[in-house]
């Protein structure tokens, strides 16, 4: 049931809840078409039934989903290079000190990172530069996405699985336009592939469950994030005592013979802004 989905959706609400106390906004990508069942049937057992889901069910086989507390005043879905397999989906939601803009994609992976071509094929747009792979053209295509849509808002976050770690050229697209990792500006620690401390990435192993029943599993690589940029005229605050990883660990105890909710670990980041 697609790495015992329903019961890992369990374990996942309970960490929102009990762990993370109810963040305002929660983002997921890589949904796959079981739990893009299995999210909008429980929400309402979520922190009390607080959260808006955000996503459009494209029917595809990997998605972005948001969830939110804070109101939300519009929010689109956004092919990427590569579609049908990679996409972004951007919401703006109006936080108390203003609009602020969130866009939840998760970039391409090695196992299908093709050369752009013309404009229009596969999701390729004008964004995208000469000789650009999908992974490169992804963060030139959020930039087009937030400079369309996002005119006034006084934060903007990148978040998800990018797929490659900071100072990979596609994340230093984003970080020159002014975009900071929550992470290390808290002041967490780089991923020491060694020991797991401070990396988010990734179980796995053999079907049925994909190593995600072996609690023994380490994660080796950084490649998730919270990206984060002030609007003009306004700053961020990063709060090191609430920025951190979580689920980055097996489970306390076993939920039905699984120690992890999912392959990669999440980044949780508390934010203030003053305008």
């Amino acid at each position: 049931d697609q790495c015992a989905a329903p019961v890992r959706l369990q374990a996942l609400w309970a960490l929102i809840q009990n762990d993370l106390g109810c963040p305002n906004v929660v983002a997921l990508q890589e949904v796959s078409p079981r739990q893009q069942e299995l999210v909008p049937n429980t929400l309402s057992t979520l922190c009390g039934g607080r959260y808006q889901l955000v996503v459009d069910d494209q029917g595809l086989p990997d998605q972005e989903m948001i969830l939110t507390n804070i109101p939300i005043l519009d929010e689109s879905y956004a092919k990427l290079a590569g579609t049908p397999i990679w996409s972004a989906h951007w919401a703006r939601l109006e936080a108390g000190f203003g609009p602020m803009d969130v866009v939840a994609t998760h970039f391409a992976s090695s196992s299908f990172d093709l050369e752009c071509g013309e404009p229009g094929i596969m999701g390729c747009s004008e964004a995208c530069a000469l000789g650009d792979n999908f992974g490169a053209c992804h963060p030139r295509q959020i930039l087009a996405l937030l400079d369309g849509l996002s005119a006034g808002a006084v934060l903007q976050l990148v978040v998800g699985d990018l797929n490659r770690p900071i100072g990979d050229p596609r994340i230093t697209t984003l970080t020159d336009a002014g975009f900071v990792d929550a992470y290390l500006e808290a002041g967490r620690p780089e991923c020491d592939p060694r020991t797991g401390d401070g990396c988010s990435c990734c179980v796995g192993g053999e079907l049925p469950l994909a190593g995600l029943d072996d609690p023994t599993k380490r994660f080796t690589d950084r490649i998730d994030f919270v990206l984060v940029r002030p609007g003009q005229g306004c700053s961020v605050t990063i709060d090191p005592g609430t920025t951190r990883h979580w689920a980055d660990r097996p489970l306390d105890a076993p939920v039905e013979g699984l120690w992890w909710t999912s392959d990669h670990a999440g980044v949780i980041a508390g934010l203030s802004v003053v305008c």
